[in-house]
């Protein structure tokens, strides 16, 4: 009966189909998810049941075959169809033959915005500000929900410290605390407080854990992390994802101790689950049951299979050998039937939390898809996201902000690039909607006397570089527009110099001797080493891949339109020889220097500089002494002591003076913002619980030790106020 209302439903069109037909607790809107879990689970076959644990991927030219495998059941997730209508029409091939009426999820990859392209993540987390980054999540999980799209592929809160890797431009920085906020902000921009709205996702945090120590930066290469840096570093992002409820956990390709991710019970069950209490789906990256053959970790499938679900894998994502080997696991006993309901059930709970049983239709109106992609809203959303993730790093004679009369020559690859501006996963977003930098000078300064000599980046001649040099002399400034093409970041694209290329030196060589001042804005995916770039130039601005409307927010920061004020969350080397460098290194007794170059980094972690200036007041803390669970109180006043208003991240870290294990030099426990205008004084305060001073002790515990402790507030981890205090 059940199926013939199903069926004559949907050939009246109707969009709530499941809402007619509750004759099951399942069915039932007002029955607790739960249960309503466990009902559906009950009348489901081994077959049905393993087809919910089966994502593929769409191919417009395989159409006709995933709709046999809907026909025949054996499918519960698609990635990579996108698009309301045809989401839609998925949607009713499922549900049409369905025995039970379950409904499809659809998965993406939305990273940094669906259509509206916003800064790269590492770049937006050059803001600090989780609120505007939750922003930024948001109108990414509008414009693809608009699109038919209920699950996402982020955020990636890998830390790595090895800026070759080409993922690293996916990540928030360095350090576990900043990415474990800015992580936690995503998933709420994604989620929201409701995942039933169908103006939200789900989100999937990834890669669980450790895919960032890549060796060498060598994507998918060996990975070999301790159980301290597992639990002080690479974990805390997670779990702060975790506690702002993520819905799933996407594993790395790599292994821990050896042993693939994908089939790792210590990592998938003992971590995740028990110690760090994550309760939703868990996934595979793509196709990793078959990397691990490949890698002979496993003899065949069949065996990956076994262990991948043993070890608590709940979905296999793009492979298709779930549903090829559980039946026959199950069947001969080598895999316990109660592991198939376990992930079964994780899997269907999702599909309920998104409203999917109630509302199968929800997320596929073609004419909601039409008004939010693009928008006015989605635009201006990632142009204050690109002016806040974009980093001054050198301003010299003051030479920026630009004044509107100025006479300039703007020069370059990325002087009317568009298609590079948008970065690499940038998803559905269109170069012909970017906004390019000489567009944004016409559009914000159209009084601006602007001469444009661009070029594409193997266009850099002697011929040209004469041409740009005769324009440039006629100019009052020179902006050059330079970078890495956004093909050389991403995944599977790792780089060994991370310099830019030869010819841009020349180029920039060639313009600083022509006596005119030289403003450098770059656009990248990683930290660089650009002592030659600062040599010969007097501004440098670091405006990563900035998304749709970067082109605008860099004319709005050079002309002061707007006042930086990102700062870094990576640190920048001077020469790839330093790698790995970071702020939070332990400390050593005798610091032994590389002795071919200046020691220490190029730009510190938090570095940023401003169109004004700040002056800041050594902390006070409310007492001397603490007793573990006391709250520490930190104060300190921040002045404005320039001329226009600005943006100031405030910076708070902690050093553990002597511990049983070696400390680190230290650690940021808290960071906020504040604005102020010239002339006027704020102050700042931080409350930190004694838990915060903790540390892993050398039995691997969670502990606070008496001792000192220095609190050190700043702009960035190199220029701190400090103060100390004792735990007794």
């Amino acid at each position: 009966m059940n199926k013939f209302i199903f069926a004559a439903l949907f050939l009246a069109g109707s969009v709530c189909s499941v809402c007619f037909a509750q004759q099951y607790p399942y069915q039932k809107k007002s029955v607790p998810i739960p249960q309503r879990v466990k009902d559906v689970l009950s009348r489901m076959t081994l077959e049905e049941k393993i087809a919910e644990l089966n994502l593929i991927p769409y191919y417009a030219k395989d159409d006709s075959i995933c709709r046999a495998m809907i026909r025949a059941g054996k499918v519960g997730a698609f990635l990579k169809a996108n698009g309301a209508k045809l989401n839609r029409s998925l949607q009713e091939e499922a549900l049409k033959h369905s025995r039970l009426g379950i409904p499809l999820i659809f998965h993406e990859d939305v990273i940094h915005g669906y259509r509206t392209i916003t800064p790269i993540p590492l770049g937006e987390s050059c803001s600090w500000n989780p609120e505007l980054v939750e922003q930024s999540a948001a109108i990414a999980a509008r414009e693809a929900a608009a699109a038919g799209i209920q699950l996402t592929y982020a955020p990636m809160v890998d830390i790595s410290y090895d800026p070759r890797w080409g993922r690293i431009m996916e990540t928030s920085g360095e350090d576990a605390y900043l990415s474990g906020e800015l992580a936690a902000a995503r998933v709420r921009g994604f989620q929201g407080n409701d995942l039933t709205n169908p103006y939200t996702i789900a989100a999937c945090v990834k890669h669980f854990a450790g895919y960032g120590a890549v060796m060498a930066g060598r994507d998918y290469q060996e990975t070999d992390v301790s159980s301290r840096k597992l639990q002080e570093i690479y974990l805390p992002p997670f779990q702060a994802a975790i506690d702002a409820h993520v819905a799933s956990v996407m594993c790395a390709y790599t292994s821990y101790d050896g042993e693939p991710l994908t089939m790792n019970h210590f990592m998938n069950e003992e971590v995740l689950r028990v110690q760090m209490q994550f309760k939703g789906l868990l996934m595979t990256d793509w196709t990793t049951f078959q990397h691990a053959v490949t890698e002979g970790a496993a003899i065949d499938g069949k065996e990956a299979v076994e262990r991948g679900i043993k070890s608590g894998i709940d979905m296999d994502m793009s492979a298709k050998q779930f549903i090829e080997y559980l039946p026959e696991l199950v069947k001969t006993g080598k895999v316990p039937v109660e592991l198939i309901n376990r992930a079964a059930a994780r899997a269907l709970e999702l599909k309920f939390r998104l409203g999917l049983f109630d509302n199968p239709f929800a997320y596929f109106d073609t004419e909601r898809e039409k008004q939010i992609l693009y928008s006015k809203d989605s635009k201006e959303g990632a142009y204050q996201m690109a002016c806040q993730s974009m980093v001054l790093l050198k301003n010299e004679s003051r030479i920026l902000p630009l004044p509107g009369s100025k006479k300039i020559a703007l020069v370059g690859p990325f002087a009317n690039a568009r298609y590079h501006l948008l970065g690499s996963w940038n998803m559905k977003g269109d170069s012909k909607e970017v906004i390019t930098v000489e567009e944004g000078f016409k559009t914000l300064c159209p009084d601006m006397p602007v001469h444009v000599q661009a070029c594409s980046f193997i266009d850099i001649t002697p011929e040209y570089i004469s041409a740009t040099c005769a324009i440039a002399r006629e100019s009052e400034a020179i902006v050059a527009c330079l970078g890495e093409p956004s093909d050389l970041s991403g995944e599977a694209v790792s780089t060994a110099k991370i310099e830019l290329p030869d010819n841009q030196i020349e180029l920039l060589k060639a313009l600083k001797a022509t006596g005119r001042p030289v403003i450098a804005v770059l656009f990248n995916g990683r930290p660089l080493v650009l002592d030659k770039v600062l040599d010969n130039c007097d501004a440098l601005l670091e405006a990563w891949y900035p998304g749709t409307m970067g082109g605008k927010a860099v004319a709005a920061l050079l002309t002061g339109i707007e006042n930086p004020s990102g700062k870094l969350s990576q640190t920048f080397p001077r020469h790839a020889g330093q790698i790995p460098i970071v702020y939070n290194a332990r400390r050593t007794f005798y610091e032994v220097h590389h002795a071919d170059i200046p020691q220490g980094p190029l730009f510190p972690f938090g570095f940023g500089l401003s169109y004004t200036e700040y002056e800041y007041s050594s902390p006070i803390t409310d007492k001397k002494e603490y007793r573990e669970g006391d709250f520490v109180t930190v104060q300190v006043n921040i002045k404005n002591t320039g001329i226009v208003a600005g943006r100031e991240i405030v910076q708070l870290y902690i050093r553990d003076e002597v511990a049983t294990i070696i400390p680190r030099e230290k650690e940021l426990k808290r960071f906020t913002s504040i604005y102020l205008h010239p002339g006027e004084e704020k102050e700042v305060s931080f409350i930190i619980p004694s838990a915060d001073f903790n540390i892993y002790n050398n039995k691997m515990k969670k502990v606070l030790e008496p001792g000192s402790f220095t609190i050190g507030v700043g702009p960035n981890s190199s220029n701190l106020k400090q103060t100390k205090i004792d735990f007794l």
